[in-house]
């Protein structure tokens, strides 16, 4: 009885079994086939990149690009920013207008944005002011010619004083316009959007004012007309050559100026010194020791003694005159040598009595004299022959460049400081020989100025009043150093401020 339905089950099983092995291949097809719908659904659509943009809170030129892109931020730019106003210059008292066309100005939207360029995309807000653009070729020509209207000339000037004759010269600066602190003025001004009028600054002129020769004569006759007495000056620039004078052929004492023409001789006659030679010299430059010339003049001649100096000072006045065309220059008697004279009574000569060279004329002995302009010239040769130059090489074997180098060094240790070292700075080098009597006082030299080598030679003589026997010092060695100065703020002028007026 069980058995027909157990049947009847199996069959059932089978029937379902055989459905599913046949229904196989087609769910494996199915399932190859849905996957690959189902990918394409899910791949996304392409969009567009967000281009950068400026932050918010930026502005170019004054122009907001906030949250604008490149291209948005240059349409605005070239729509929005100001037409350049015409340029507003003013110099001193000169006022100048420029038009924008006349020099090619705008205010490039261009240069701005490519300037800006690295904030683009930053959170950060950029702000740059305008930026413009300009011919500065034809800027600089109408600033050239503004400056021709404004720049003011230095102005020369003489300082005077009645109380001591001295006169000194100085300046007052010139004043121009710097053009190139002028074309950075005006570029930074023009960034603003309404730069008004731009003042421009005058700047103090750096260059000094070159004093002629014969503005230096003139006040030379100006103190001479002042002095009651007689000046002998003569002034030769090194640089050039060239030299003015007054009164520089009128003969003089010679004093102790002569001891330079000693050195010279002495140069030239010996190769070297003793250490006693030496000692004279030294003695004779620093101190002005008469008796050390004597050992000097001596020496060169070849011995020691007066009777040798005698020698030396005939022989030293013989190369002045004849070999040198030094005029009115010489010594012939050694110093201090009267005593000697009235025991030995030596044969010596001396120059012409009277009067001698040019007028005016002063009161001289006849055996040392010296003229203003040959004493000059004398320390003009010396320093062409340190310089490798000049007739002393030619003429004379012993001297050499460097030899009359320490003829200079010689002179520089002068130790008077009361005369032509008094008209310069402190500090300035003069390699120079004073000299004294009872009416004449004088020193030359050569003056190492910062403006300017000179040789300077200076010879006052004033006559003795009744009862006096000579002029002190005091009143005689200032009027030197006045004439020093004159002559050195020739070189270098006194600077004088910049008044409000001026």
């Amino acid at each position: 009885m069980y058995r027909p339905r157990f049947a009847a089950i199996g069959l059932c099983l089978l029937i379902l079994l055989t459905g599913c092995t046949s229904a196989a291949p087609s769910l494996a097809v199915t399932s190859t086939t849905v996957p690959t719908s189902a990918a394409a659904a899910a791949t996304p659509v392409p969009t567009a990149t967000p281009l950068p943009v400026f932050a918010v809170g930026s502005s170019l030129g004054g122009v907001d690009v906030g949250g604008l892109d490149q291209a948005a931020a240059l349409t605005l730019l070239r729509e929005q920013l100001p037409v350049p106003s015409p340029l507003k210059l003013r110099a001193g008292s000169a006022r100048l207008t420029i038009q924008p066309d006349d020099i090619g100005l705008q205010h490039s939207a261009e240069a701005l944005l490519e300037e800006a360029l690295d904030g683009l995309g930053d959170a950060r807000p950029v702000t740059l002011p305008l930026r413009v653009v300009f011919d500065e070729e034809a800027l600089g020509e109408r600033l050239a010619a503004l400056a021709g209207e404004v720049d003011r000339a230095p102005t020369v000037s003489v300082l005077t004083d009645t109380a001591t004759i001295s006169r000194s010269f100085a300046y007052t600066p010139g004043l121009t316009l710097d053009l190139d602190a002028a074309m950075r003025q005006i570029r930074a001004a023009l960034e603003e959007a309404e730069p008004g009028v731009i003042e421009l600054e005058l700047v103090e002129d750096p260059e000094v004012p070159v004093i002629s020769l014969e503005q230096v004569r003139d006040e030379l006759v100006a103190m001479d007309e002042a002095w009651p007495g007689i000046v002998g000056v003569h002034l030769i620039d090194l640089a050039t050559g060239e030299s003015i004078g007054l009164n520089d052929r009128t003969v003089f004492a010679g004093a102790s100026t002569i001891k330079a023409a000693i050195l010279l001789y002495a140069y030239t006659q010996l190769d070297e010194f003793d250490e006693d030679t030496e000692a004279a010299i030294e003695a004779m430059i620093t101190e002005s020791d008469n008796l050390a010339s004597n050992d000097v003049l001596a020496a060169a001649a070849g011995a020691r003694g007066t009777e040798y100096a005698f020698l030396g000072a005939d022989a030293m006045s013989v190369m002045l005159e004849e070999q040198l065309g030094l005029r009115h220059t010489y010594l012939f008697v050694p110093f201090e040598a009267s005593d000697y004279i009235r025991v030995y009574k030596p044969s010596f000569r001396c120059g012409p009595e009277g009067r001698v060279g040019e007028a005016p004329f002063t009161e001289t002995g006849s055996c040392l004299r010296a003229e203003p302009e040959s004493m000059a010239r004398l320390y003009q040769l010396i320093d062409q022959c340190a310089q490798g130059e000049g007739e002393l090489l030619e003429l004379f074997d012993k001297l050499t460049p460097s030899r009359c180098t320490e003829m200079l060094d010689w002179l520089a240790k002068n130790e008077d400081t009361t005369r032509m070292v008094a008209g310069v700075p402190e500090g300035v080098r003069v390699e120079h020989k004073s000299g004294w009597i009872e009416t004449m006082q004088s020193d030359v030299g050569i003056v190492r100025s910062p403006g300017g080598d000179y040789v300077l030679a200076i010879y006052l003589y004033r006559p003795l009043l009744p009862g006096q026997y000579l002029w002190a010092d005091e009143v005689m060695a200032p009027l030197v150093a006045s004439f020093s100065r004159l002559a050195y703020t020739a070189y270098n002028p006194i600077r004088l401020d910049i008044t409000e007026e001026e």
